[in-house]
């Protein structure tokens, strides 16, 4: 995009919107977020629409397109509900669209040492934090319409890049990526990290506690967001814990639990 095509610096009334899920966690509030697996605009709509701070939706296990996914951004926004996308681990562009799509977050799966998430980091955050490349004609910047250096200000500050800790090996880096800038927040996976310990599903493990204890203790201190998943039942001990982003269920879970509820009047005859 030319220079001359672009408002640059010039004031112009428009501002990137904010993310509800950074305002949440700056008032010392735990966002609260919805997954979804489906990849139905009235799904995102339906989850907005019960007021979480944030929906994720996923690239890297979920069949969705580019096209489908912004359509789901655009409904949760417009009940001013943010969008956190799990990116495929591909190249810069699969890290950038879904932020130029207006997704408030990413969520990088399989983050394994400070190489890795300096990488990340690079790919994600505009100079002089990092080298991400620049566009600003799309839903994020408002079509050109946000002025440039404001645009790169506000995309660094208030678009939130959590790093996914999920596997054993880059428990020995934790801490130098939690001090890293521009690495946003932790997000702790205890499912694949139980995976590769050989304690698959063995979420209550002491070995996999020590971790989330851990995960949440190390970005707190470097006043980083500590994000991981969660239930009913252990949402208040995960938010003493530190925990500042919680994710609680999905929408599979919801359809397929309805689903045999619903059969279930049938049984017996």
């Amino acid at each position: 995009m030319s220079e001359k095509s672009y408002s640059a610096g010039k004031p112009t009334g428009y501002h990137m919107r904010e993310s509800r899920v950074m305002r949440t966690i700056r008032a010392g509030g735990v966002a609260r977020v919805l997954k979804l697996n489906t990849n139905d605009a009235k799904i995102a709509e339906i989850f907005a629409m019960a007021q979480p701070d944030a929906i994720w939706l996923c690239s890297e296990h979920c069949s969705g397109s580019f096209e489908t996914m912004e359509h789901q951004i655009r409904a949760a926004k417009i009940h001013d509900v943010d969008a956190f996308v799990r990116v495929s681990r591909g190249s810069y562009s699969d890290y950038i669209r879904p932020l130029e799509m207006d997704a408030t977050g990413l969520i990088v799966p399989h983050v394994m040492n400070i190489a890795d998430a300096t990488n990340v980091r690079d790919m994600t955050k505009f100079s002089p934090v990092g080298r991400r490349p620049v566009d600003g004609g799309n839903n994020d910047a408002l079509y050109t319409r946000v002025p440039f250096l404001e645009y790169l200000e506000t995309a660094n500050s208030d678009r939130c890049v959590l790093h996914q800790i999920e596997d054993p090996e880059v428990m020995d880096d934790l801490d130098e990526i939690a001090a890293l800038e521009g690495v946003d927040g932790l997000f702790f996976g205890p499912g694949d990290m139980s995976v590769a310990m050989g304690i698959p599903g063995q979420l209550d493990n002491p070995e996999i506690v020590k971790m989330r204890e851990l995960v949440a203790k190390t970005a707190r201190k470097h006043n980083k967001v500590a994000a991981t998943v969660s239930d009913p039942t252990n949402v208040a001990s995960y938010a003493g814990m530190g925990y500042n982003f919680l994710n609680i269920g999905a929408d599979v879970l919801a359809v397929t639990q309805y689903a045999d509820k619903m059969l279930a009047a049938f049984d017996g005859l």
